[in-house]
């Protein structure tokens, strides 16, 4: 069982290791930021350093080094955000503000100065992994609100189809289905036009009996 669990293990890591990744190194070229890109370089990465932080990241960064220095009180990097790389901070104190500086950005790991070789690379799997998971949770529940969403459209426009023309409700929704294998779209843009339409509708009717009031 350990054997087969060390085995799934490695075959994670090793896929890491043969990707290529591409890190950024955001951090002074004092010598900590030196060791951490000699490091970076020798297990094998491709390894672009910048100082200071630039506000736009190229598109095919995989995994970001950011320091946090003790004078940026609270960095805003205009990169950061859903769709950012996999994020390491790089602390020189391992106390509560920094930390909370490193939740706040989103980090997925956080390596202390002066650094070490010891343990990066576990670092390195651990955030990968757990930026990875993150993201197909966020996927997961904006799929479940789609759909919640789809089925609350669906019942509107099968709600306003009944009501417009007296169909049961298997009927209504046999229509929705063939108007959009007709035009060849999907049910819920069927059901976004119907919806829409119904509020036009619904506001057509508001005027006339407005406009039936006042004649009175």
């Amino acid at each position: 069982m350990n054997s087969r669990r060390d085995s799934v293990q490695r075959s994670l890591t090793g896929s890491i290791l043969n990707r290529n990744l591409r890190v950024l190194v955001l951090h002074p070229q004092d010598d900590d930021g030196l060791t951490l890109t000699s490091h970076l370089r020798r297990v094998g990465f491709n390894v672009e350093t910048r100082w200071p932080p630039a506000g736009v990241l190229s598109d095919n960064v995989d995994l970001v080094f950011r320091a946090l220095l003790p004078e940026e009180r609270a960095p805003k990097d205009e990169w950061l955000g859903p769709d950012a790389p996999t994020l390491i901070s790089v602390v020189a104190f391992e106390n509560p503000t920094f930390i909370d500086q490193a939740i706040k950005m989103g980090s997925d790991g956080i390596i202390t100065t002066p650094i070490r070789a010891s343990g990066l690379l576990a670092t390195i799997v651990m955030a990968l992994r757990h930026a990875k998971q993150a993201r197909q949770s966020a996927q997961r529940i904006a799929s479940l609100e789609q759909k919640l969403l789809d089925n609350q459209q669906l019942r509107e426009a099968k709600a306003i189809l009944m009501l417009m023309h007296n169909f049961s409700e298997p009927d209504a929704y046999e229509m929705l289905r063939a108007q959009a294998m007709a035009k060849r779209v999907t049910v819920d843009d069927i059901c976004r036009s119907v919806i829409q339409a119904g509020a036009v509708l619904q506001l057509h009717a508001r005027i006339r009996s407005a406009d039936s009031g006042s004649i009175d």
